[in-house]
C-alpha cells in the first residue's frame, strides 16, 4: 500500500496559502442567465478584432514553418522591435535588443522582474487596494509585502515615503494609468515624486500599464519611464500587455528594464517556460505592421467610453446620493462607495437576488483593517449601455429591500 503521509518538504520560502478569492465565489452567480454582472475584469469579448487577427494569422500562416520552432527567451526579434515602436509612441524609448522582452502577458513579467529582485527577508510595496495577484506574487519569493495606501487618485505617495524611510523596500510595483480596481490616474507630479523616491531609496519602480490605451476623456499623463532621465532610468521598469487591447488569449505582454536586469529576467523565463509561442508572437508583430492595432483600438476606447458614460449617468439618475464616485477618464472600473449604513457586503446577496452583481472592495484589500467596507468595484466594459441602465436600477432595488431587512435566499460564502 502506497504511504498516504504528507512529505516534509524542504521548500525554499514560506507559503501562505491565500483565501479562496471572493472574486472567484462569484462566478457561479456572475454567469447565470438573465444576470447583469459588473463583477469581472474581462475585457468585452464582442469587440476583439476578430478579422484583423485572422488576417494576420493567414499571413503568417503562409510561412508557418518558420513559426513552429523555439522561438528566442527575450522574444521574436519581430515582435520586439514592434513593440519597441508602440512604447515609443507612448512617449518611451528604449532599446529592443537589450532592454525589452516579451512575456506571457504582464503577469508574467511581473513575476519575473519579482524573482530577480526579491528574496526572503526583502520587502515589496504595492498599492491598497490593488490587483490581488501582485501582491501574491511578490509573496511567492518570500519577500514581506507591505501595503501602501491608495484610492481613487492613485497611490497615496506621502505615505510611500514615509514607509519606504522605514522598510527599505526593493521593489514598489503601481498601477498608474487606469488602476485595478480605482481606476485611478496619478498626476505628472506624483509620477515624477516616485521617481525621485526610487532614486532616493534604491528601489526598483514597476509601472504596470494595461490599461494605459483605454483613455476615452482627458489629457494623457506620460508613463513614468517616460519622465525618467538620468539616474531614475537606471531605477523603473515598465510592463504592459496585449491583454486588455487585443485579447487575453494571446497571452502576449512585455516588459522594459534596465540591459542587466532584462538580462536577468530572461534567465528567469528560461528556468520557467522557455519563451512565449513563436507563432502566437508573429501573429501579433503581423497585426501590428499591418496597422489593424491602430485601427482597433480607438473602436474600444469609443465604445469603453460610451458605456462608462452610461454607469455614470445611470449612477446619478438612480442611486444619487446613495452612492460617491469619479468618473473614470479610461480603463474598465469605476469604484463606488455607499453612503449609508449598508456596506457592499451586506448588500451583495440582495444584489444577486436582483440578478446584479459587482465586487465588493474588501476583496482589493491585502491588510483587512485598511479595507473599505463601503467600497464596490463596477466594470463596465463587458455590458452594453441598456445593460448597465438596467444594472443600476436593480442595484437600488437591492439596496432598498436590504434597507428593509427583506428576507433574501442567497447566501454567501465566508
Amino acid at each position: 500500500m502506497p504511504s498516504t503521509s504528507v512529505p516534509e518538504y524542504a521548500f525554499a520560502a514560506p507559503f501562505t496559502q491565500p483565501p479562496a478569492s471572493p472574486i472567484r465565489r462569484l462566478v457561479p452567480y456572475a454567469n447565470r442567465p438573465g444576470t447583469i454582472s459588473m463583477a469581472g475584469g474581462y475585457p468585452a469579448q464582442e469587440l476583439f478584432d476578430v478579422a484583423g487577427l485572422q488576417a494576420a494569422s493567414a499571413t503568417v500562416g503562409a510561412r508557418l514553418v518558420d513559426c513552429l520552432q523555439y522561438s528566442n527567451i527575450e522574444g521574436q526579434a519581430s515582435l520586439r522591435h514592434a513593440l519597441a515602436r508602440l512604447s515609443a509612441q507612448r512617449g518611451i524609448e528604449c532599446d529592443p535588443d537589450t532592454e525589452l522582452a516579451v512575456t506571457g502577458g504582464s503577469q508574467q513579467a511581473l513575476a519575473l522582474l519579482s524573482r530577480v529582485m526579491l528574496q526572503p527577508g526583502d520587502v515589496a510595496f504595492v498599492e491598497s487596494p490593488g490587483f490581488p495577484n501582485s501582491a501574491q506574487t511578490m509573496r511567492h519569493t518570500g519577500a514581506t509585502v507591505i501595503t501602501v495606501p491608495s484610492g481613487p487618485e492613485g497611490i497615496d505617495i506621502d505615505a510611500l515615503a514615509r514607509l519606504a524611510e522605514i522598510h527599505k523596500p526593493k521593489l514598489v510595483s503601481v498601477v498608474a494609468t487606469f488602476s485595478n480596481p480605482c481606476g485611478a490616474t496619478l498626476t505628472r507630479e506624483k509620477r515624477l515624486r516616485l521617481l525621485e523616491l526610487a532614486v532616493q531609496h534604491r528601489f526598483l519602480l514597476v509601472e504596470d500599464d494595461p490599461y494605459g490605451e483605454l483613455r476615452f476623456t482627458g489629457e494623457a499623463v506620460p508613463p513614468i519611464l517616460s519622465l525618467a532621465t538620468g539616474e531614475a532610468r537606471k531605477w523603473t521598469a515598465y510592463i504592459s500587455s496585449m491583454s486588455k487591447t487585443m485579447a487575453p488569449g494571446l497571452r502576449i505582454g512585455w516588459m522594459i528594464a534596465p540591459a542587466e536586469v532584462r538580462r536577468r529576467c530572461t534567465g528567469a523565463k528560461a528556468a520557467d517556460d522557455m519563451a512565449c509561442s513563436a507563432w502566437i508572437q508573429e501573429i501579433v508583430a503581423q497585426y501590428l505592421a499591418d496597422g489593424h492595432y491602430d485601427r482597433h483600438v480607438p473602436r474600444i476606447r469609443a465604445a469603453y467610453g460610451s458605456r462608462c458614460a452610461a454607469l455614470g449617468d445611470a449612477l446619478r439618475t438612480h442611486m444619487g446620493d446613495e452612492i460617491t464616485f469619479l468618473q473614470p477618464q479610461g480603463g474598465m472600473f469605476c469604484w463606488g462607495r455607499l453612503t449609508g449604513e449598508i456596506d457592499s457586503t451586506r448588500l451583495l446577496p440582495y444584489a444577486i437576488e436582483h440578478e446584479m452583481v459587482y465586487v465588493p472592495g474588501n476583496a482589493f484589500y491585502g491588510d483587512p483593517a485598511q479595507a473599505d467596507a463601503q467600497a464596490m468595484r463596477m466594470s463596465f466594459a463587458t455590458m452594453n449601455e441598456a445593460q448597465i441602465t438596467e444594472g443600476i436600477i436593480r442595484l437600488r432595488r437591492a439596496l432598498r429591500a436590504c434597507i428593509a431587512k427583506e428576507p433574501v435566499s442567497i447566501a454567501l460564502a465566508a
